[in-house]
């Protein structure tokens, strides 16, 4: 397996060839650092195609919303006014603008509770989460969609912040302030007035989408595959490689540790490509993670299986 050298090679052969993990011994924890960084970074450029597509879609369809749909507002001396004598309700479908507030909400760290008074029977019939008011109409929506999130708009006082505790997932904003509601729990609170400065209008609102809808593929494919490949790095040094060891113990092979590391790096094959295609097909496993572990130790030990009978004088797996 000497000629097993380039990085196609490897990727083929860390599935389903044994044979080939003494060669990837022989070569190095270096190369299996560099082979997983390059494996991090195809398959974060492949999840990201789809991800930087589905965001600049969901800010089209705000921008659209905003343009031509949208009342007039202006957000300014930190007082939201808004040309509207009714309350506003928008139900809005994509996850990026929602985890965009959430986001910053962490960042500013003004973490508020809300109050938990009880809405009365009229109020959650009128504000239940199934439908949806745009122009005076009640529209029936599907309450099983994952990405279904409510706005609230109202500066004119006719409700509260209390009308978030009829939704899951929605943001209440007032003359004031921003309320979000995220699982079922306060997720936090934006005050305009921290923000004097700021001055934004329909149309300014809509610059400033166009930017961030500039900057969020250039952000998505450099921090993503980095903040990946320390995750990967970081598993493979402080989990798979300490366990791999154990796992060598158990079966009569002695592994140094950057040798289990190095096994653990190409075992990772497999987990991240199903990792990839998993979040291309839009699916949601919340126990993948666990379902990661198993099959690269799996392939750990696989791989060890094989090397067991080598002649160690050769490959020196404690050197």
């Amino acid at each position: 397996m000497k000629n097993i050298m380039g990085f196609k090679h490897k990727f083929a052969y860390s599935f389903f060839n044994f044979e080939a993990y003494r060669e990837f011994l022989i070569q190095g924890l270096r190369k299996s650092i560099l082979y997983v960084f390059l494996v991090t970074l195809l398959f974060s450029t492949i999840t990201n195609v789809k991800e930087i597509n589905m965001i600049a879609t969901e800010i089209s369809l705000i921008q659209n919303v905003l343009v031509n749909n949208a009342p007039n507002f202006e957000l300014k001396n930190g007082v939201l006014s808004v040309n509207s004598d009714e309350t506003i309700y928008y139900k809005h479908e994509g996850d990026f603008l929602f985890d965009l507030i959430s986001t910053f909400m962490g960042n500013i760290n003004t973490v508020n509770s809300l109050d938990s008074d009880t809405l009365s029977i009229q109020d959650k019939r009128e504000n239940d989460p199934s439908t949806f008011d745009t122009d005076g109409s009640i529209i029936n929506v599907d309450s099983n969609q994952l990405n279904y999130y409510t706005f609230i708009i109202d500066t004119k006082g006719k409700t509260d912040k209390s009308i978030l505790n009829s939704y899951k997932d929605a943001v209440f904003i007032d003359s004031s302030s921003i309320y979000l509601r995220k699982n079922y729990r306060t997720a936090g609170t934006i005050n305009f007035s921290d923000f004097p400065s700021i001055n934004i209008d329909n149309e300014g609102s809509g610059y400033y989408l166009s930017i961030i809808k500039t900057l969020t593929p250039m952000v998505l494919l450099v921090v993503t595959p980095i903040n990946s490949f320390i995750i990967n790095l970081i598993l493979g040094l402080l989990i798979f490689g300490p366990l791999a060891i154990s796992i060598g113990s158990f079966m009569g092979v002695k592994l140094k540790y950057s040798r289990a590391c190095t096994l653990s790096f190409y075992a990772m094959s497999l987990p991240l490509l199903l990792e990839a295609l998993i979040h291309v097909a839009g699916i949601i496993i919340p126990e993948f993670f666990l379902i990661f572990c198993i099959i690269t130790l799996i392939y750990c030990s696989l791989a060890i299986r094989e090397i067991k009978n080598i002649d160690k004088s050769k490959l020196n797996l404690m050197r």
